[in-house]
């Protein structure tokens, strides 16, 4: 089995193209394809195999995937993956490998990044976060509830019982996805093998305060019983809100933060798009921080 690797473009374009330079070099990366939701025109330096598509307007991390996957009908599987990632070609094959097997829809790799080794969760919290204290890494592949959309490896016949929702813009979508792929029957598994991340580099901290406010609402209106929605809503107003603000005024009155929480907040409780459409005026949380669309 081989795979079609879809990188979601924001931001500098230095580690995009590293990136697709170093995949070129794998066998079984059978083609890259670069969606440039900040509207980049075509790099120079860009390997000359690597498509770099230009969409009208930002999708957003879903629906710069699903756009990318769009470029390659036929492809046997896809590699979604953030541009600050590092891959070896023995994690491509180990994780593939994995993939190859019956049943499993969807594969990730175990997660290294400054702060240690993440070899994922084992489920979210009553609140819908991720744990602080995360599953014990074993030597073989596991069964886990999702893995990061940051790398992913993601068989297209799973794609098509289960396609990544575009509504949610940044975060969740990847929770979404190994949620309604596991009740369509598939296997979400983690690899061993190994993957850097460096993460936190081209979204603002306050836009993406505003995304997990949201989307964890949405996530939880769509998955979760009303119970859980309202302990996630208290959680948000009792526990997150007052943190944020006591964090602004330690910062000598920065509230932007605290007011993208609260945009959230209200967003999170509102209406829910439907499955492959966004907010008219997405990317939301350009109105209300530095973050541009």
């Amino acid at each position: 089995m081989k795979a079609t690797a879809v990188i979601v473009h924001w931001g500098p374009v230095t580690p995009t193209v590293e990136l697709a330079a170093a995949l070129t070099a794998l066998t079984r990366i059978a083609g890259i394809v670069v969606v440039a939701n900040d509207g980049r025109p075509r790099p120079a330096g860009l390997d000359p195999g690597v498509s770099w598509l230009v969409p009208a307007g930002n999708l957003g991390f879903g629906g710069g995937f699903r756009h990318g996957c769009a470029a390659d009908p036929s492809a046997q599987a896809y590699l979604l993956l953030n541009n600050d990632v590092h891959l070896t070609a023995a994690t491509v094959d180990a994780c593939l490998d994995l993939l190859a097997r019956p049943g499993v829809g969807i594969v990730g790799p175990t997660l290294v990044n400054a702060g240690g080794l993440h070899p994922g969760a084992d489920g979210l919290t009553p609140v819908l976060t991720v744990p602080r204290r995360r599953r014990v890494p074993t030597d073989g592949a596991d069964e886990v509830p999702w893995v990061t959309g940051a790398t992913m490896f993601i068989r297209a016949a799973c794609l098509r019982d289960a396609p990544m929702q575009t509504r949610f813009f940044l975060v969740y979508e990847d929770l979404d996805l190994c949620r309604r792929a596991r009740a369509a029957g598939w296997r979400v598994l983690v690899s061993p093998a190994q993957s850097w991340h460096a993460g936190g580099g081209t979204v603002p901290g306050d836009g993406y305060t505003y995304y997990t406010v949201r989307n964890r609402l949405w996530f939880a209106r769509l998955h979760a019983r009303p119970p859980q929605v309202a302990l996630t809503t208290a959680w948000l107003l009792v526990a997150v809100l007052p943190r944020l603000a006591a964090a602004g005024a330690v910062r000598g009155g920065g509230t932007v933060r605290l007011r993208c929480a609260l945009h959230g907040l209200r967003d999170g409780l509102g209406r829910i798009p439907p499955p492959d459409s966004l907010l008219p005026d997405e990317p939301r949380a350009a109105r209300w921080s530095t973050w541009r669309s």
